[in-house]
């Protein structure tokens, strides 16, 4: 009985509350001669405010449960949108059709690339539920049997011809002793980037012998200060921040920079070029998760052109690789994106 008069508490308070916002809106909407019925969703005046402080009331009021996330155990916050919370409870497999589409499509691709001596990778950065399991809510169980994850990587290791690099098991690990993903983003940290760099550079190695990761003590851990990151921001939390970190190299880095807006202007195709022209050439079709791997992975070539996932015609495209004409390519996709940006590069 306790709980059920706590909910009809929270009921009581949370209809108050909408009564409060909803005289809030008409105060701004009245007040202002420029806002129209159609635009008072979007432009009314203190929108932003009042989500925060909505949403922050609720978060104080203990529920778990929010547009594209939901709050976990010890301050941790999981993004649930992009089949995301499907990967984690295991929901939606991959169909088979797709599972073969990939697999030939891929074996081609590294065959090909074989033949003209470049080296294909791919990298799979698990989501973070998938490292921080333990930290999800309860509430939210794993209901079937296998991630989609496996799936895919079984199903391309038993017909075989693809190097593919799963990070959950060197990320889980890690994640006992540091953080590697922040507790309010969607993203790896610099730490947990790093871990991915190493096993990225280590299967490289067995062609490229010189291609040695750094050590971490090569790098300086240091405050990035305190921000805002993707998921409170989904949420409407504004000012919900927390403090980054970034690992600075020790060592004298040499690079030069240039970059092109993508046709749709909200993505940049980055060419960096290193003064050592000894080392081999790289292309990268990446996500955002890249990001963090850049500035350990880019060092170690003598030209990197890095091509963001878009969905503008004519950017997500091995055309590319003709062109640039690499010794490495390497296609970097998160986990709850493999049957959809990988099809992309396919042209499906």
């Amino acid at each position: 009985m306790k709980n059920i008069t706590n909910i009809k508490a929270f009921d009581k308070i949370y209809s108050a509350l909408f009564s409060v916002v909803t005289l809030i809106l008409l105060i701004s909407f009245i007040s202002s001669s420029e806002i129209s019925l159609s635009s008072i969703s979007t432009s009314f005046r203190w929108r932003s405010n009042l989500i925060d402080i909505y949403t922050s009331f609720r978060l104080k009021a203990g529920d778990h449960v929010f547009n594209n996330a939901v709050i976990g155990k010890d301050g941790w916050i999981f993004y649930t949108g992009e089949t995301s919370i499907q990967d984690y409870q295991n929901t939606d497999p991959m169909r088979k059709k797709k599972l073969i589409f990939l697999q030939q499509e891929l074996s081609w691709l590294s065959a090909d690339l074989e033949k003209k001596g470049i080296t294909l990778l791919v990298v799979i950065p698990p989501n973070k539920s998938t490292v921080y399991s333990r930290y999800m809510p309860e509430e939210i169980p794993v209901i079937g049997e296998k991630p989609r994850l496996d799936q895919f990587i079984e199903f391309m290791n038993l017909y075989g011809g693809v190097s593919i690099i799963d990070l959950r098991q060197t990320l889980r690990s890690a994640s006992l002793s540091q953080d590697v993903y922040y507790k309010t983003d969607t993203h790896w940290n610099d730490m947990g980037a790093y871990y991915g760099y190493v096993e990225i550079l280590g299967a490289l190695s067995s062609d490229y012998p010189n291609l040695e990761p750094r050590l971490l003590s090569d790098f300086e851990y240091k405050k990035a200060g305190e921000s805002t990151r993707d998921i409170p921001l989904l949420m409407g939390l504004m000012n919900y921040k927390e403090e980054g970190w970034a690992l600075i190299p020790k060592f004298e880095v040499q690079l030069n920079e240039t970059s092109v807006v993508s046709p749709n202007g909200t993505r940049h195709i980055r060419t960096i070029t290193n003064i050592d022209k000894q080392l081999p050439e790289l292309m990268v079709f990446g996500d955002s998760f890249y990001g963090a791997l850049a500035h350990f992975v880019e060092p170690h070539f003598s030209k990197v052109t890095a091509i963001p996932f878009t969905g503008a015609e004519g950017i997500w495209s091995l055309d590319w690789i003709q062109r640039e004409n690499p010794d490495i390519v390497i296609i970097e996709v998160v986990e709850r994106y493999i049957d959809v940006t990988l099809p992309m590069l396919f042209g499906n």
